[in-house]
């Protein structure tokens, strides 16, 4: 019971008594003021006393209450002094209420800075924390890194935590469900991927962090979202450990603005590592912005942290990997049962199941039970049908004596997100175009992969763009004697998620994209439209490339065909991507879109570009474009930072 109310024992009141010990606390300032104790980095870290954008060096937590001086924000002297003297209040008449109680991280660092010093320390019992930090009794702490989740805006980019990891049975055997996570996520009101953007961009929601049993996280992140886990243990000793659950215990109530792009998930488990542990030195290794796949990759490569690590594969992959080992026989009872379930009939095992062999029988069941935990993972969570049919489905399972068949599966090297490529892109360039004008090309792309990157640490199947800027230096169009910068492209977001279609897992495949595109009108002259669009079809698989059909609907704005600046336009779109090995690929499209504007209904397009990696860190594009009233050929340089 106290375990699953851990989470809720942080949320208390900060506030101290008024009767000091004096003398303590006099010359426990005293040796603080000459010791410089303020300076120090761990102490710092403990207030997460950071520079800005503007440079400006404050504490990046925003609730007032989680300092002890009124200056406490801006003054780390201030907050030390005032933490000190709150050290020796004599305790009310809730102890838990005491100072020693709310910040046990910062009265065990100052402990540790003073042990010399003959010090007579007033320890109270604090029930409350001791109660926490017993749940928790971790001996190391591993980052978790839960992949990419392109139908969550909040998870697109993929999510880190932390699990503290419990010590191992007598027998040498680890539990890692019964151990616990320490996330940090926004507190969202909104599922609206447009105005979760806007908010998590500019600071609007409330960032908390929750102690939260592991076997939670990997139920919402394994099962329900079918996410892949990677599990890094850090090499954090057993006294870090305790310093890094001692302040997750204080920060519990405090409040710290999410920012989507810089202070978000990943930054702020590394933040409470840095305080927990004055060795440990990440957060200098990365960018002004933070994405997630970034920060394990900058541990891997810059920092002897990570020493081990563990793949958690998903349901979904699972369930994918037990079907293959089906016969074609069994595919058939297999097919016969989903069939059942999913047109709400009860579960029957005809005549053809009964005379199977209980091996035979076993491999089907588990592939079934696999499957149910994949498609209806909310629901079996629930006392509903589903969940029913599942506890049948087991017993049945639990009359066969047959062991099931371990599935092991080991994921290629380029899927491992440690490997990964930086996520930022910059580009220069080279393009030629329908009026024979030859032009200079700058891009930058914020983050993260498309289908032409590096094939490393990203999903195979899927494109997240964010922020992909494109410019273009060159005469003008209006006067060929004036050289300008002209906006090409810019991509707010772009998602591509082509899942390939199979009888285990018959998935769709879709893609969007908002932003702004140059095109010619019927002048040849260049125009900007503001566009959205829509596709959805399947994709299919054939080992080094695959074929995507798709129906895509835009919507464009912008003074290019219509008179009123709008029109719609949907059609058909066939696309074959082909990887000749993880740094070299190829993508072709054929597109046809019948337009609403009145004047100019059919668009064609045909596409091919290929790219080649000659490291993680560089590569070359070339692609060749033709379209209504425009046909371009480009060659880029890329540098993945």
């Amino acid at each position: 019971m106290l375990l699953s109310v851990l989470p809720f024992l942080f949320l208390n009141s900060w506030s101290a008594s008024s009767v000091p010990d004096s003398s303590s606390a006099a010359k426990v300032l005293q040796i603080a003021q000459t010791k410089k104790l303020a300076e120090d980095r761990q102490w710092q870290k403990l207030l997460h006393f950071e520079r800005d954008t503007f440079f400006v060096t404050e504490s990046q937590i925003d609730s007032p209450n989680f300092f002890l001086s009124v200056k406490g924000k801006k003054d780390p002297h201030a907050e030390l002094e005032a933490t000190i003297q709150a050290f020796f209040q004599e305790p009310p008449a809730d102890v838990n209420e005491h100072a020693q109680c709310k910040f046990p991280a910062r009265y065990q660092w100052l402990k540790d800075h003073l042990k010399n010093e003959n010090i007579l320390w007033k320890d109270l019992k604090c029930d409350r924390y001791l109660a926490f930090a017993k749940g928790m009794q971790g001996e190391s702490v591993s980052l978790v890194f839960s992949s990419y989740y392109l139908n969550n805006p909040s998870s697109a980019f993929g999510h880190t935590f932390l699990r503290v990891n419990k010590a191992a049975e007598q027998d040498g055997q680890r539990h890692e469900l019964l151990d616990y996570g320490l996330n940090y996520a926004a507190e969202a009101d909104t599922n609206n991927a447009f105005l979760y953007g806007f908010k998590g961009l500019f600071g609007l929601f409330p960032g908390q962090f929750r102690a939260i049993p592991y076997y939670y996280k990997v139920r919402e992140y394994n099962n329900a979202e079918s996410r892949d886990l990677w599990e890094y243990e850090l090499d954090i000793k057993p006294r870090a450990v305790s310093m890094l659950v001692a302040h997750v215990w204080e920060l519990g109530p405090a409040q710290i603005d999410y920012w989507y792009l810089t202070e978000n998930c990943s930054y702020h488990m590394l933040s409470i590592l840095e305080a927990a542990d004055p060795n440990v030195d990440i957060l200098a290794h990365l960018d002004h912005y933070v994405i997630p796949a970034d920060t394990i990759r900058v541990l891997w490569i810059k920092t002897s942290l990570i020493k081990s690590y563990k793949y958690r594969p998903s349901i979904r992959q699972v369930y994918f990997e037990r079907g293959k080992i089906l016969n074609k026989e069994e595919q058939k009872e297999f097919a016969e049962l989903v069939h059942q379930i999913r047109a709400q009939d009860e579960i029957v095992y005809g005549k053809s199941f009964q005379d199977r062999t209980p091996e035979s029988q076993a491999k089907i069941l588990d592939a079934f039970i696999d499957f149910i935990d994949f498609q209806y993972s909310k629901e079996v969570q629930e006392a509903g049908r589903e969940a029913q049919l599942k506890m049948r489905v087991l017993g049945k399972r639990s009359e066969i004596a047959v062991e099931p068949q371990i599935i092991k599966i080991d994921p290629a090297p380029e899927d491992r997100p440690h490997l990964a490529h930086p996520s930022g892109r910059w580009g220069v360039g080279y393009l030629h175009d329908t009026s024979d004008k030859d032009l200079a090309l700058l891009t930058h792309r914020f983050a993260l992969h498309d289908r032409l990157d590096p094939a490393w640490g990203y999903p195979t199947y899927s494109q997240i763009t964010f922020f992909d800027l494109g410019f273009s230096y060159g005469s003008s169009y209006s006067n060929p004697d004036e050289k300008r910068f002209e906006l090409e492209n810019f991509a707010a977001f772009e998602l591509v998620s082509a899942s390939p279609w199979s009888k285990l897992i018959p998935d769709h495949s879709w893609r969007f994209k908002l932003g702004i595109e140059r095109t010619r009108n019927e002048n040849f002259l260049p125009t900007h439209e503001g566009v959205m669009k829509l596709g959805g079809g399947w994709t299919f698989d054939y080992g080094t490339f695959d074929i995507t059909a798709q129906v895509q609907g835009e919507v464009h704005y912008g003074p290019s065909l219509a008179d009123n600046n709008f029109w719609v336009g949907a059609g058909p779109l066939l696309e074959v991507h082909y990887k000749v090995n993880a740094w070299w690929l190829w993508q072709a499209g054929l597109y046809y879109r019948r337009d609403s504007a009145w004047n100019q209904q059919d668009y064609f397009r045909s596409q091919i570009e290929t790219q080649y990696s000659f490291t993680k860190s560089f590569g070359v594009r070339a692609s060749y474009r033709n379209e209504r009233f425009l046909e371009e050929t480009s060659l880029q340089l890329f540098n993945y930072y």
